[in-house]
């Protein structure tokens, strides 16, 4: 019977699957058959699907899992397959973990992007040309944050290795020192903290905090500019605004469901320092899903995407091609 890790593992590399066609198929729509989006948003979403691919290869990899221990956690790579340095693998680890707070912090500049365009056209305008390259790298220094945190404050030390040594020989038959980690004990032997570890969760928990303080905010100002300012905006205006509002929403929430929560879990539990040992790499699994079902949820909810869907599943099958003409005649 394989190991909930192995399992985990597997519906991963499903996720790598999908994001790669599903995203694909997004990129390939937006870029020759959505003409309703242009200009910097329509930058932004391609870029936004470019990233879930690159999550996705990240994924592969870093092979990333977790394991809860009592007053700890150990952020380790099952990574097998590839004969390379446990230098290398660390840093795809980092990248991984970086990488995600990148795409969350895009999605914030997409919110405050949105918001601008709403309430003040000539400051949306700065994003452009230059500006999108501005605000890519603003998201990458929130990953570069986190990243960096991690490599200094999460690293492992000889009292780290000792508490989590046996717990990694049972769980996972894996001797401390023969793979790559990074470990999170709170509390020293004599129940003091350990503040270096604290200072990982204090950086990430910022980090992370303005993200969804920037989306909370811009979400709520666009939701009541939208309901009570749009009253000499064309109804065709007003429709595409709340799809884009509603696509935005669905971009935040789905990770927020499949990993933010469960991730306060994993880092704040320690602090708790209460008795268990969990499984909870299978978090990754899940945001390995996150991309994909990302792009569905922009295309379901921006109809044109629905429409040009449609179109080319029609032109596919000529039989369905012919019974729609019959019924555009004889309506």
């Amino acid at each position: 019977m394989p190991h909930f890790y192995e399992i985990s593992d597997r519906i991963a590399k499903c996720g790598v699957a999908s994001v790669t066609i599903v995203n694909t198929f997004f990129i390939f729509l937006t870029v020759f058959h959505i003409r309703g989006i242009s200009g910097t948003y329509k930058t932004m979403i391609i870029i936004m699907a470019v990233m879930g691919i690159l999550l996705s290869i990240l994924e592969l990899l870093a092979r990333p899992f977790v394991h809860n221990y009592n007053k700890g956690w150990i952020y380790f790579s099952l990574n097998s397959w590839m004969n390379v340095h446990e230098g290398f693998l660390k840093l795809t680890m980092i990248f991984y973990s970086s990488f995600y707070i990148v795409m969350l912090s895009h999605i914030s500049v997409q919110f405050l992007f949105r918001y601008l365009v709403l309430v003040s056209p000539k400051t949306a305008k700065k994003f452009t040309g230059k500006g999108i390259l501005f605000s890519l790298c603003v998201s990458i220094f929130f990953g570069v944050i986190d990243g960096v945190a991690l490599m200094i404050f999460g690293l492992s030390d000889e009292y780290s290795d000792e508490y989590m040594m046996v717990e990694m020989l049972n769980k996972y038959e894996l001797a401390i020192k023969d793979f790559p980690r990074f470990i999170i004990v709170i509390y020293g032997a004599d129940g003091s903290l350990r503040y270096r570890n604290v200072m990982y969760l204090v950086s990430a928990g910022v980090d992370v905090a303005i993200q969804y303080l920037l989306i909370i905010f811009c979400g709520i100002k666009m939701h009541l500019v939208m309901n009570q300012g749009f009253k000499n905006v064309s109804v065709a205006n007003k429709k595409i605004h709340k799809q884009f509002l509603r696509a935005l929403i669905v971009q935040t929430i789905v990770p927020t469901v499949l990993f933010v929560f469960p991730a306060v879990f994993v880092l704040l539990s320690p602090i708790l320092d209460l008795e268990m040992s969990f499984q909870t790499g299978w978090i990754y699994a899940l945001i390995s899903m996150f991309p994909s079902i990302d792009s569905i949820g922009f295309m379901y909810f921006v109809s044109e995407y629905r429409k040009v869907i449609k179109k080319i599943y029609l032109a596919m099958i000529p039989e369905k091609r012919s019974d729609q003409s019959e019924l555009d005649i004889n309506p």
